[in-house]
């Protein structure tokens, strides 16, 4: 089954906040949220889990990447719930050092306010990005108790950014990814989303597909259960190997105009969606950043 809509998945697991924007909330003995979104959607996620939690609140925050659309209300979740462990990757905890990182953050979920305000989309809050720190860092491998007989493992999945990270529920076949397997379109494709090396990228996938899972959560628009779940994962390697000849062939094509490329690209993958809710701006920018990827590893490649 594919779900398009927030709320209940099952009774323990649930979708928070709009679609687009999800937070995953995990009703266990220890409860747990995985991801952010973007600062816009900060208060509804608070007053979902506290109807959840009668108040009680998460023990844990899980982040994915340190990505404006995935980190951007984690701020706004600890000041709520000041018990709750923020948790992510090394590489991601190194991010939010970087003033530069979060001027980028920051400007990003501002402009995101400015582009569903744009599109006559609910807005359910305003409230700016503001820098948080980890309380705890994980290894790759690294389980993190639930409950009785319920765990959370890390899984070091970079390729999409350097620090991304999935998180896998063994005992409940659950595995939330971010975007380190993509986001699926309503008509079925599915955008590959290699943004820092298309290498780390591939093999991160090639490792989660080895993985039991009934309940795939990406990290946009939908979620996937049982054999709609089983399947995504082979066909988003498919779907990679695909837009890479892509881009290969159309900066052949361009004279390695990158400009061009983009503009050609766009086109073709993204245009003609009927449901491309991602802003234009965002698109363009993770385009370039794949595209620059692939150059590079062409050029490792010429020297080897």
């Amino acid at each position: 089954m594919i779900i398009n809509r927030a709320g209940a998945i099952t009774h323990e697991l649930h979708a928070l906040g709009h679609i687009s924007l999800p937070a995953f909330f995990l009703k266990t003995e220890a409860p747990a949220v995985i991801d952010a979104g973007m600062s816009l959607m900060g208060e509804r996620y608070i007053q979902e889990i506290r109807e959840m939690t009668n108040g009680r609140g998460p023990a844990y925050l899980f982040l994915t990447h340190m990505h404006y659309d995935h980190c951007g209300s984690a701020a706004m979740l600890k000041n709520a719930f000041p018990g709750m462990q923020i948790c992510c990757s090394e590489a991601g905890e190194r991010v939010l050092e970087r003033p530069r990182a979060i001027q980028t953050i920051r400007e990003l979920n501002r402009s995101a306010i400015d582009h569903y305000k744009a599109l006559g989309e609910d807005v359910p809050g305003t409230s700016d990005f503001e820098p948080f720190s980890v309380d705890r860092v994980l290894a790759d491998g690294e389980t993190v108790e639930l409950g009785a007989d319920l765990s959370l493992k890390a899984i070091s999945t970079p390729g999409h950014t350097r620090d991304s990270m999935s998180f896998y529920v063994p005992e409940k076949k659950i595995l939330f990814t971010g975007e380190a397997v993509g986001i699926m379109a309503a008509n079925g494709y599915i955008f590959s989303e290699w943004l820092s090396d298309y290498n780390d990228y591939f093999y991160s996938m090639k490792q989660l597909a080895v993985l039991d899972v009934d309940i795939l959560c990406l990290g946009h628009e939908r979620m996937l259960t049982g054999g709609d779940a089983a399947a995504y994962i082979p066909r988003a390697i498919q779907y990679c190997i695909y837009f890479r000849k892509l881009i290969e062939s159309t900066l052949e094509e361009t004279g390695g105009d990158v400009a061009e490329a983009k503009r050609r690209i766009k086109e073709k993958e993204y245009d003609p969606l009927p449901d491309a809710t991602q802003p234009d701006f965002a698109y363009l920018l993770n385009l370039e950043a794949k595209i620059r990827s692939v150059q590079r590893l062409e050029y490792e490649q010429s020297r080897n």
